[in-house]
């Protein structure tokens, strides 16, 4: 089996024990935030929705604009520990929560939370690129947040089902799995991500601003629509939220199902082809969404957008895994994340202003732009600068 994995199988049994950590912290903040605080917020703590909706902006807020910083708490104090203070965190923060009777404790609570959290992502990436096999870089960065985020959607459904009809149960439900996850935590205590021996080899620091075009377009061009694909849907293409979800599901298992052989791909023959002509394909099928396409062609463009999904993820993390210098690696990572999430917090509101000024078509057409851009952006770039 183990000829198969793209992480080396020393410290497998330390890194497995850290996705399924961050996973479960994922599913427990997702069961929170969108799956308990809507019941349990009105019902216990006699709080709104502008209230409890505003503690996810400021925990979201608080995470990404510290994960510069976060990763390099995860590389020079321990990763082991920073995943323990997060677990620690995250169960006081909803030991606390029936007592957060006003909005700015309910805030507090979740900025503390998400600060806590910044280390995660920085941390769980860099160890996936230290341990991977050599040439197989590109899976393990993709494979590695394919294991993670499942579990975002498993809290939301799971915790939700429970909180409808009884949210008291859901919190206790919830500060169970925490308490696990602290115990998990607390058994990797000691682990310090592995530091490369090798001499420390020049590095020009401004080559990093080529990353950040990919970084903030990756999330920003799909964030333009997703505070309102359900009503384009229902009023552009005439579809209900089940075939949309139908939609969805073909683009998103056919992404993941692709994963393997187009992540093998990109290790093999480099990443610029696949990190190009993804962008390209997610391109084409905004575009074309954009005008009303027919039962039949939604089919399809589903099934090139998780194409499209599928030869970027890969693309993409060989392209960082190559590229990004080894001092710092967390830290450096931990920036290119932040604005990965000043994309996901801008876009929603870039595109209701957009749809607002020039109708509800104008957001995808935007987003397309902005995937059409990037391909251009890179394919000119690795032609120039011939990176491999």
């Amino acid at each position: 089996m183990f000829r198969f994995l793209p992480w080396a199988k020393e410290g497998l049994s330390v890194f497995l024990r850290l996705v399924l950590a961050v996973g479960l912290m994922e599913g427990v903040r997702s069961g929170f935030f969108a799956g308990l605080l809507p019941f349990y917020a009105p019902e216990h703590l006699g709080l709104g929705p502008a209230t409890f909706t505003l503690a996810f902006t400021f925990h979201q807020l608080s995470e990404n604009l510290s994960k510069t910083f976060g990763g390099l708490l995860a590389e020079r104090v321990g990763f082991g520990r920073a995943v323990s203070l997060a677990g620690l965190i995250g169960f006081l923060t909803l030991l606390l929560t029936p007592m957060a009777h006003a909005g700015w404790v309910l805030w507090g609570l979740a900025v503390l939370w998400g600060l806590s959290m910044s280390t995660l992502y920085p941390g769980l990436m860099t160890l996936a690129s230290r341990i991977a096999v050599p040439g197989r870089e590109a899976r393990a960065l993709s494979f590695t947040l394919t294991l993670v985020m499942p579990w975002v959607g498993i809290g939301l459904v799971g915790v939700g089902q429970v909180a409808q009809k009884d949210s008291q149960s859901a919190l206790s439900l919830l500060i169970l799995a925490q308490g696990l996850v602290l115990l998990l935590a607390l058994s990797l205590f000691s682990f310090r991500i592995p530091i490369p021996k090798a001499a420390r080899e020049p590095y020009s620091f401004h080559r990093l601003l080529l990353f950040l075009p990919a970084a903030f377009g990756q999330t920003f061009a799909p964030a333009l629509v997703s505070l309102f694909i359900l009503r384009f849907a229902k009023e552009e293409l005439a579809l209900e939220p089940i075939a949309l979800g139908g939609l969805l599901l073909l683009g998103g298992g056919l992404a993941f199902g692709l994963l393997p052989f187009t992540g093998r791909q990109v290790d093999r023959r480099g990443y610029r082809f696949a990190l190009v002509s993804g962008l390209l394909l997610l391109a084409l099928v905004m575009a074309r969404l954009a005008f009303t396409p027919s039962p039949w062609e939604l089919l399809w463009l589903a099934a090139l957008g998780g194409l499209g999904f599928s030869l970027f993820l890969p693309g993409w993390n060989g392209f960082l895994a190559k590229n990004l210098p080894q001092e710092n690696r967390a830290a450096i990572w931990g920036g290119l994340m932040t604005v990965e999430g000043l994309g996901v917090a801008l876009g929603p509101a870039v595109g209701g202003l957009l749809w607002e000024v020039f109708g509800i078509r104008a957001p995808l057409l935007a987003g397309s732009a902005i995937f059409l851009a990037l391909s251009l952006f890179y394919a000119a770039l690795f032609w120039r600068m011939r990176w491999n």
